[in-house]
């Protein structure tokens, strides 16, 4: 059998050159043994009245009078049970406490869910729901008051309790409270989300900018339900005005709902 010979492979000098600085270069980028050192990322300048939860930050409300919104609360239990609050508090899941991302801390709230009309009072004494798609956190405690332990969200109404918050007002005014009503209009619930949604931008073509108008998810033995709604009002010739509004466009007649 025949010798093969073999000639040793040779590669132009400005080849060989290009090969070692790639080397060099390669050796230098990443020693053996130790992984590249991460880009150190610029965390945000807080300001007063700042905090900051997974690199986003969220403003604290300067003051609590008035404060009434409606939204999705959800409710948290026993793996944070026994921890400490943003207040410093220890934490019990069947107390009457809540978190809130903006309210001040103390803040006493009346709680109502939409569902099936039932109220608690309840003191903010810690910082959440950190979702984008929920208003307020509840007590395990609280959940189970209004009802929906089980389901873990319901829309509710969030209303800061002024004679508590701000004693002095009840005082400047001889001890008389405004005991007025709240409510809104539903207008059309919806099995599907788009449903809702395209309800939603027919309800704001007709009503005027500053109306404020919102879809609330809830939860229901059948599945999940998407409601519109309008408000929150407490004047009735508003209250016609809108009604005959969404009359007219063939969006059916709105549902009134009492909160308080």
């Amino acid at each position: 059998m025949g010798r093969i010979s073999r000639k040793p492979t040779r590669f132009p000098g400005s080849l060989l050159i290009v090969l070692l600085q790639c080397a060099i270069l390669a050796g230098c980028a990443v020693q053996p043994g130790k992984s590249p050192e991460p880009t150190p990322q610029r965390k945000a300048r807080l300001e007063p009245g700042q905090y900051e939860v997974f690199g986003k930050v969220y403003e604290i409300m300067d003051d609590n009078l008035g404060y009434v919104e409606i939204g999705i609360a959800s409710w948290y239990g026993r793996k944070f049970h026994g921890r400490l609050t943003a207040m410093g508090e220890v934490y019990d899941m069947y107390g009457m406490t809540a978190a809130h991302k903006s309210l001040p801390l103390p803040t006493v709230v009346k709680v109502t869910n939409l569902d099936n009309g039932r109220s608690v009072r309840l003191r903010v004494n810690d910082r959440g729901p950190f979702h984008d798609d929920r208003l307020i956190d509840l007590s395990y405690g609280a959940a189970k008051a209004l009802g929906f332990e089980t389901k873990g969200t319901a829309p509710v109404v969030v209303e800061a309790i002024d004679e508590i918050n701000h004693p002095e007002l009840v005082q400047a005014s001889d001890g008389q409270t405004d005991n007025g009503q709240t409510w809104y209009l539903q207008v059309g619930a919806f099995g599907r989300r788009d449903g809702a949604e395209k309800r939603l931008r027919e309800v704001r073509e007709a009503l005027p900018a500053h109306v404020e108008s919102r879809i609330l998810t809830s939860e229901t033995r059948n599945g999940v339900l998407h409601k519109v709604w309008i408000g929150p009002m407490d004047n009735l010739e508003e209250e016609r005005q809108i009604e005959q509004r969404i009359q007219d466009r063939n969006l059916g007649k709105p549902l009134k709902v009492e909160v308080k």
